[in-house]
């Protein structure tokens, strides 16, 4: 990670904790115990002085999580459902691919971690969570790593066999997370 002030700089950068962008120890300001850049700390000494606690992270419904992921889900059963055409009508007409066909079932598994982790990666939206205006963050409000994104996705995937069980904590603890959220320490949070 680079310094956005100062490029040549890469140790010590952190990102500032209300706009993400990564600055380097120079370029940021301790207030309350997190890291804020020179364009957000006015901003955050004003939401002190005035008693906002932007600390608090703004939950998405539970209701919300779910349209994202039902829209998500539609969205990649188009290029899954062409793919296993494929392979089928592959392995009808020759035997050299009639094996390939064993392996059928991985392709939704891998269709749907990859979509999701590059997307979660890129914006910490998928195409359902933007529609619905959700945002998957780090546990403290921060943006995801890369890391997170493919640790959240690989860990709901293994945890798909559980199906509802994933997301039974979601509605009993305060925070609203799913195991997959706790395992990848995130959060999905309204996002405008």
């Amino acid at each position: 990670m680079l310094c956005r002030n100062h490029v040549d700089v890469t140790q010590g950068v952190r990102r500032c904790a209300r706009c993400g962008a990564p600055f380097c120890a120079d370029c940021l300001v301790e207030i309350s115990g997190q890291p804020y850049c020179a364009v957000c700390k006015s901003e955050q000494l004003l939401d002190v002085r005035s008693g906002v606690d932007r600390g608090t992270l703004d939950l998405a419904s539970i209701g919300r999580r779910f349209g994202a992921s039902l829209i998500d889900g539609l969205l990649m059963w188009i290029p899954i459902g062409i793919m296993i055409a494929i392979i089928g009508f592959a392995s009808a007409t020759s035997a050299r691919v009639n094996g390939a066909w064993n392996f059928w079932f991985l392709v939704p598994s891998v269709v749907a971690v990859t979509y999701q982790a590059l997307m979660l990666a890129a914006r910490g939206q998928t195409l359902g969570k933007m529609a619905l205006k959700v945002k998957v963050v780090g546990a403290d409000g921060s943006e995801l790593t890369t890391g997170q994104a493919w640790g959240r996705e690989i860990a709901r995937a293994l945890l798909g066999f559980l199906y509802i069980v994933d997301y039974i904590p979601a509605f009993f603890t305060n925070e609203k997370t799913t195991l997959h959220d706790l395992a990848a320490k995130t959060r999905v949070v309204n996002w405008t």
